[in-house]
């Protein structure tokens, strides 16, 4: 079941949030997220008051979040997309996790994001993910995403991230 977030459901959240950034700071594959930092409560309750915030659930339980809006960085700018899209056209997804007991179940996150795209008229969705994110990349690419290119962003300091976009 995905459905919007509501404030009912923001410590459940945060609880999902802290859980992978412990797995992913334990692995290879650290995107950099930290407790109370980042995502911070403040950020998730600005999703969950705009509406932006998805939940994923299994038996009740919240498994997966993921943002999806029109908020992007300014190096999106910088590239040649594969279609032109005024900003309202295009869902940008930001901070897609899934509990680390329950890997697997990112693709269907992501089928989901891309029905919701559709529903709302959305000619594309774009995303940035760390180059050093290789499950990430792989489950982007699985779900018919193209590398655009790659530009260097600010994730509390600089680094390198691919961009990614799948049409609608």
């Amino acid at each position: 079941n995905v459905r919007c977030a509501l404030m009912d459901d923001l410590e459940e959240i945060i609880e999902l949030y802290d859980a992978v950034s412990d797995a992913m700071k334990e692995s290879t594959f650290d995107i950099g997220w930290r407790k109370n930092l980042c995502p911070s409560k403040e950020m998730i309750q600005s999703d969950i008051k705009q509406k932006t915030l998805y939940i994923l659930q299994k038996e009740e339980k919240i498994i997966g979040a993921m943002v999806l809006n029109h908020e992007y960085d300014e190096c999106y700018n910088k590239l040649s997309w594969q279609i032109f899209a005024d900003d309202d056209e295009v869902l940008i997804l930001h901070r897609l996790c899934i509990h680390p007991q329950y890997r697997g179940c990112g693709k269907f996150l992501i089928k989901q994001a891309i029905e919701i795209a559709k529903f709302l008229n959305q000619k594309a969705i774009r995303l940035d993910v760390l180059c050093t994110n290789k499950p990430a990349i792989y489950l982007y690419e699985k779900c018919g995403f193209l590398l655009q290119g790659y530009q260097t962003m600010d994730y509390g300091e600089p680094v390198v991230a691919g961009l990614y976009e799948r049409l609608i």
